[in-house]
């Protein structure tokens, strides 16, 4: 099977496949030209948490602390809902006023089956069951 660059595909027991893909299309709900990193939302923890970067290039979950208030700093594990899944995930808390209050790293993104694009300003995820595509959209306002 080939793999292109920005796809993700999910083979089924029915041998019928699923794929992620981007098109100009998807540029027209977007402000262009931009540089804005790919900032969510996402429910943890049962509780929505804006401003969570979306970061293919990190090798950790970080949370500052003051997005958490529980001591002491160090690993806190939380479940994390997105595209249909809910996954446990461990953060780093570390002590510092950041722009962003998740940093998701590229485990996590490989976890939900996600493509992100910042171009786009969209992750594109599979659902559990790989039948068909969920968008996480960036805000580029919460960007800034």
């Amino acid at each position: 099977m080939k793999r292109r660059v920005g796809t993700v595909n999910a083979l089924h027991q029915q041998s019928t496949s699923v794929q992620i893909k981007f098109a100009r299309t998807d540029l027209l709900r977007i402000q262009v030209p931009h540089e804005d990193p790919l900032v969510v939302s996402l429910t943890m923890a049962e509780c929505l948490v804006r401003r969570v970067l979306i970061d293919p290039g990190s090798s950790a979950n970080v949370m500052p602390r003051i997005t958490k208030q529980v001591e002491p700093i160090g690993m806190v594990e939380l479940p994390v809902q997105a595209a249909e899944k809910t996954l446990t995930e461990s953060f780093v808390v570390v002590e510092i006023h950041p722009s962003y209050n998740l940093l998701m790293r590229r485990r996590w993104i490989h976890k939900v089956q996600g493509v992100p694009s910042t171009l786009h300003q969209v992750m594109r995820c599979l659902s559990p069951d790989g039948s068909k595509v969920i968008d996480i959209h960036g805000d580029q306002v919460a960007a800034k």
